[in-house]
């Protein structure tokens, strides 16, 4: 990690309580992503239903619903706290989805249950980690810090799956979950270290000065101001309705789509499942170091376009893909586009937002993943109706109309730094 402090563009790994929050951040959010795709296939493999893949895909992400109200408790509770509540909450989920996995009582209603109370605990983590950043690296190192968050917490959405695809053809699904238990075992570890490395007022405050008399108005309200703040800050507005768009429209296709690709299109079975997901995963961490070093690149808004065309693109020839490697290739592509437009987006959120109001816009960018289970339930019951390709392809042509339609809207996209 020495040698990372040294380099100008991860300044802010020079914190000590900003490191482990970081190295926290990669842990525990490769765990949920790895884990999200091992249910995905564990669901193929109870119901053999494209159908219930998306169901539970749903339920998976369900408590987005939750976020904004997750973004208020943030910006009134002590944050580090929320976090240790819920590394060790979804460490207990991991045990027990082993325990039912070992012992032959998996069921689909458990994992519906275990599913629902796991994207609550996703849901209060997201946004609380991200507010506790200006706690633990101050203004000067902000910046820095909100670009290499971004990049660990939306590099591991592509690597996370990753790992989860090659975890079930190597070890099967409750080889899988052990891993995915350790590794929270390894995120709390993180975390209990962080009281000592990190300031004592960011341990100790309920929020920082600048958000301090949020608790003096009621929860309804301070909810309320950060829908007020998001619709009145074009940039910021602007950005979450494009995550929601790709959400809904383009994330699909690694929890709904890929596992049906594998089994009925390629003929790959979950070995070929595990490389692609492994591939998207590299695509990713290239695109995740590249982002980093852009340093005090200024056209960050011209990129998050890029991204955010590129991407349904690319998920449109894989529609058209029935060649195994020409998939891998395509799936790259679409791993970089992905983490170029999700690192980019929660960065310019962060950067474009007052400090009092950073618990509850993140509040709001966590919410906005809420149509990602509804697209993935929608996606299911299409390619049920209608094959997994057309699905896919109608899915890529609807993002990339209405990501034109965004962009020639909203100039202001263009000049974002």
């Amino acid at each position: 990690m020495s040698r990372w402090t040294e380099i100008k563009q991860a300044s802010a790994l020079r914190h000590p309580g900003f490191r482990m929050l970081w190295t926290a951040t990669l842990l525990s959010s490769t765990a949920r992503w790895a884990d999200l795709v091992v249910v995905g296939w564990l669901t193929l493999e109870l119901t053999n239903s494209a159908l219930m893949v998306g169901i539970v895909s749903g339920c998976k992400m369900a408590g987005y619903l939750f976020a904004p109200l997750m973004g208020v408790a943030a910006d009134r509770l002590n944050r580090y706290k929320l976090l240790i509540l819920a590394s060790i909450v979804s460490g207990a989920i991991a045990m027990t989805m082993l325990g039912l996995l070992l012992t032959g009582h998996m069921a689909i209603g458990y994992l519906i249950v275990l599913s629902l109370i796991s994207s609550l605990t996703w849901a209060l983590d997201h946004p609380t980690r991200q507010a506790f950043i200006p706690d633990l690296v101050g203004q000067k190192n902000l910046t820095n810090a909100v670009a290499l968050n971004a990049v660990a917490t939306e590099t591991t959405v592509i690597i996370g799956p990753a790992l989860g695809g090659l975890l079930i053809p190597s070890f099967g699904i409750s080889g899988a979950y052990i891993l995915i238990a350790v590794i929270y075992i390894f995120d709390l570890f993180a975390l209990l270290r962080l009281k000592n490395a990190a300031p004592t007022q960011a341990i100790t405050s309920n929020a920082t000065t600048a958000e301090s008399k949020v608790s003096s108005i009621s929860p309804l309200t301070s909810l309320l101001d950060g829908f007020k703040y998001a619709w009145g800050n074009q940039a910021v507005f602007m950005l979450l309705l494009i995550a929601f768009m790709l959400n809904f429209f383009v994330a699909p296709y690694r929890y709904s789509f890929l596992p049906l690709l594998a089994r009925y299109v390629l003929d790959t079975g979950p070995t070929g499942y595990g490389m692609l997901t492994s591939m998207a995963g590299v695509g990713a961490l290239v695109a995740g170091l590249w982002v980093v070093s852009l340093g005090s690149y200024t056209r960050r808004g011209q990129l998050v376009i890029l991204g955010g065309l590129l991407w349904p693109i690319a998920i449109f020839l894989l529609s058209l893909s029935s060649w195994f490697y020409l998939s891998l290739v395509i799936v790259f592509v679409a791993g970089i586009a992905q983490a170029i437009s999700w690192t980019l987006i929660a960065t310019l959120i962060l950067s474009n937002t007052e400090a009092a109001m950073r618990g509850r816009i993140m509040g709001l960018r966590t919410g906005v993943v809420i149509s990602l289970p509804f697209g993935n339930f929608l996606a299911g019951a299409i390619a049920e109706n209608f094959g997994v390709a057309i699905a896919m392809a109608g899915y890529a042509c609807c993002a990339l109309l209405l990501m034109i339609l965004i962009i020639n809207r909203a100039p202001i996209l263009r000049q974002l730094k």
